[in-house]
């Protein structure tokens, strides 16, 4: 009888094991589907445009707290790419950095710089940016607090503001020369 038992929690247990894997199983599908269905229906517009400024709608973009990459030059001519918190304002871009970093450094040599955001829920909803890189007066450790204030909140605001590296800080204003976007309706 408790051989019986024991083999019964034994199938048991096997049962609900693997009823558990397959609602997590139909789970992720759902998930994936969904996902999917997202992606398939995320194409809202492939309007191109191409100026020398920002339009209203796409500082409106632009003031979304999105992951950005710019890119400068390397000495050698190769490009310097960095994922970067950035801020939209009168016209310009502006990030910040440290004076030790290769960003700032290659800035001091050529001011050349391209920066690129794309929507992350629509890959064909994106601002690239050609400019010239130069150094913006403002105090950097309060726009690099206002930046954090922008992307984070809650814990991660938090582990920022014991990690976050105020010495040598600098802010970098890029001025476009030409600015490219698709996807963004103009109003």
């Amino acid at each position: 009888m408790t051989y019986l038992r024991i083999i019964a929690a034994i199938v048991v247990g096997t049962v609900l094991g693997l009823l558990s894997q397959q609602a997590a199983a139909e789970e992720k599908v759902k998930n994936t589907m969904a996902a999917t269905s997202e992606k398939m229906t995320a194409r809202a517009s492939r309007d191109m445009r191409e100026g020398k400024a920002f339009t209203a709608a796409d500082a409106e973009f632009l003031r979304r707290p999105l992951a950005s990459q710019l890119v400068t030059v390397n000495p050698g001519g190769t490009p310097q790419l960095t994922v970067m918190w950035f801020r939209y304002e009168d016209g310009s871009l502006l990030f910040t950095t440290t004076t030790d970093r290769i960003k700032f450094r290659n800035q001091q040599k050529d001011a050349r710089a391209v920066f690129s955001v794309v929507d992350p829920t629509n890959m064909y909803k994106w601002v690239v940016v050609h400019g010239k890189l130069s150094v913006d007066n403002r105090d950097p450790a309060a726009f690099y607090q206002g930046l954090a204030d922008h992307y984070l909140a809650g814990d991660a605001l938090e582990a920022w503001r014991k990690t976050a590296v105020m010495d040598k800080r600098t802010v970098l204003r890029l001025t476009p020369t030409k600015v490219r976007t698709m996807g963004i309706a103009q109003k």
